[in-house]
């Protein structure tokens, strides 16, 4: 039977609520795992903990690291935050002390452009609707402001004895899941969705005319197209065109525009890490996107999607080490049609992982979760982690072991 590395994810209040040996001993020898990936900068959250001896509802500190950042490093001036939970001591390397002692790899898991408070205090830095509205909650991956700063935390992060930096929002995000409390309160098709989540701050309008995009022409088409949904005068559950074809042309040039700023973002990204020894792996949220992008569906081709972040799975594999997929999805046969939209695109290449949730709303039983492991496991998968330690109850550590013995990995 092949080997596989398999690991979960972490927060750096499960290491200092129950103790850094008791959580590496429960994924460990519980488990079956052999890697551990802690949370090194999260956004804000609020969850649930079932076995957390300190609280059971939680509200993240948002946006914050768990690391020690090196404070001088960081010339965009967007500089990370330390978590106030963490008080003096440095979580991810204390994690790497303490997994190194038992064999177990760390992964520096770190989200990059969902940042709240740093796209609040540079607001120049956010991302914008075609209406000039900044998204307070997101980055711009075009704004050579920000990718300073991706590829000054990548660094920072890479100088720590960790098996990979764990890149997560590195590209664009949707309308949906940036703030606390969104509302939309009147009817907004997908299509419509779709255009709102769009960038059309200076930087991004400056790189689509350098690509030849007529990128003012199709901001005027955009906001023509979006004008009936703000007057409500679209029919209730209409799925027409919004734009015309001739701005359908123009958009299809400027998301091309968007696949290579990401692409070419992740490569300098990794150009920071170079010599370091650690391997990047980028985090395609696509599979995750059927839960908060109205109108995708867990049954649409996952490329589809990608598309709508500014990822080429291709492209981007060929520019960083590994590519993360979030296997999100609630059967085994959505999961093995989504592993073979990713095998497609790959080609011969097997630099692919995949997240698994043992949790709902993807799994409801321990037969289901073994048969999605068993598909990973029958694919060219190089890994499989699960999401979340923090939010399962502790049985489902007994899932993930049975469901790797199962399928005959070894970890």
């Amino acid at each position: 039977m092949r080997s596989i590395k398999a690991s979960a994810y972490v927060f750096g209040t499960d290491l200092l609520g129950e103790g850094y040996d008791a959580v590496l001993d429960n994924l460990q020898q519980r488990a079956g795992l052999d890697g551990v990936a802690l949370a090194a900068a999260y956004h804000d959250a609020r969850d649930v903990f079932p076995h957390n001896p300190r609280n059971r509802v939680y509200r993240h500190e948002g946006d914050v690291a768990w690391f020690m950042p090196r404070l001088g490093q960081y010339e965009s001036g967007l500089v990370p935050r330390v978590a106030s939970a963490a008080g003096e001591s440095d979580v991810l390397a204390t994690l790497c002390e303490h997994a190194a002692r038992r064999g177990m790899a760390v992964d520096a898991w770190t989200i990059f452009l969902h940042n709240s408070m740093l796209a609040t205090a540079h607001a120049d830095c956010a991302t914008r609707n075609v209406h000039g509205d900044p998204y307070q909650s997101d980055l711009c991956p075009a704004n050579p402001r920000v990718r300073a700063y991706c590829r000054e935390l990548a660094a920072d992060i890479a100088r720590y004895p960790v098996r990979s930096l764990v890149a997560e929002s590195l590209h664009y995000r949707p309308l949906e899941h940036g703030e606390h409390h969104e509302r939309y309160l009147i009817d907004l098709p997908a299509e419509a969705r779709t255009l709102m989540g769009l960038c059309f701050c200076g930087h991004c309008r400056a790189a689509a005319r350098k690509a030849g995009v007529d990128v003012d022409g199709l901001a005027g088409a955009v906001r023509d197209a979006l004008e009936p949904v703000w007057a409500g005068q679209l029919p209730h559950g209409n799925t027409g065109p919004l734009l015309g074809q001739g701005a359908r042309d123009e958009l299809a040039a400027f998301v091309r525009v968007r696949i290579n700023v990401v692409t070419s973002l992740v490569a300098e990204v990794r150009q920071a890490m170079a010599g370091s020894g650690v391997a990047l792996y980028f985090m395609d949220h696509a599979g995750a996107m059927s839960h908060v992008m109205l109108g995708t569906s867990a049954d649409d081709d996952v490329m589809l999607s990608s598309r709508k972040l500014g990822i080429d799975i291709k492209a981007v594999a060929s520019v960083c080490d590994e590519v993360g997929m979030l296997g999100y999805v609630d059967t085994p046969q959505r999961l093995r049609k989504m592993l073979e939209s990713y095998i497609a695109a790959l080609g011969e290449r097997s630099n692919f992982s995949v997240a698994l949730r043992p949790l709902l709303p993807d799994c409801r039983s321990e037969e289901n979760f073994v048969e999605k492991v068993a598909a990973v496991l029958d694919s060219p998968a190089a890994g499989v982690s699960f999401y979340h330690y923090a939010m399962m109850p502790l049985d489902r550590l007994d899932w993930i072991r049975h469901a790797l013995a199962h399928s005959g990995a070894s970890s």
